[in-house]
């Protein structure tokens, strides 16, 4: 099974607008974004309808949340949502970097269970594009790290869940070691024992 990973360094792409860059994983991008610098610092437009739509990727915004980690080594996830609440998301780092990582949960899909991580910083004008059916997660690479996401489906806790970062399945090689992990996220039961669960949750019809 294939998988991907990418430690970008700061980007310097002189774009007209926002654009998208296939990964390994079927349908899963990496935004562009136009940063504008001068003397007082930069500035990025996060998010766009019109631009996104342009670029190849409609997604609605219906929440835009943000996340500050404190310390190195903090892993947020592995989270998702069951249909008929799937979020699409938008994922950014407005302060200090993150090692950002979607993973394919879809059953059918020709990429299921395999991920790609990339680092977004405040001036690489980098975002994941993590589709519905997808699982995400980040770690910080630098201390007080902010992510923004725009989300597209409420937050339902009926329909939340979640799969260990640390699942022999996905086998996701993490640039360092998580050192901070909620008790939520380490409870999440594997993948082996969750086949079922799955294939059901994702199950629309």
């Amino acid at each position: 099974m294939g998988r991907a990973t990418r430690i970008t360094p700061t980007l310097r792409v002189k774009l007209r607008r926002m654009k998208l860059e296939i990964t390994p994983i079927k349908d899963l991008f990496i935004l562009h974004r136009l940063v504008r610098r001068d003397e007082r610092g930069f500035f990025t437009r996060l998010f766009g309808t019109d631009e996104i739509a342009a670029a190849g990727r409609p997604t609605k915004a219906v929440h835009v949340n943000t996340s500050t980690s404190v310390e190195v080594g903090t892993l947020r996830g592995i989270h998702f949502q069951y249909p008929p609440h799937a979020e699409a998301k938008i994922v950014a780092c407005t302060a200090g970097a993150i090692w950002d990582v979607g993973i394919d949960l879809r059953p059918g899909s020709p990429t299921r269970f395999q991920w790609f991580g990339t680092i977004l910083t405040p001036d690489n004008g980098l975002s994941m594009v993590i589709p519905e059916g997808f699982g995400h997660a980040f770690i910080t690479m630098e201390p007080n790290s902010t992510a923004v996401y725009v989300v597209s489906a409420i937050y339902a806790p009926n329909n939340e869940s979640g799969v260990r970062f640390d699942d022999p399945e996905l086998a996701i090689q993490w640039p360092i070691n998580p050192t901070v992990v909620s008790e939520k996220d380490r409870a999440w039961g594997l993948l082996e024992h969750r086949m079922d669960e799955l294939d059901k949750g994702f199950d629309v019809r």
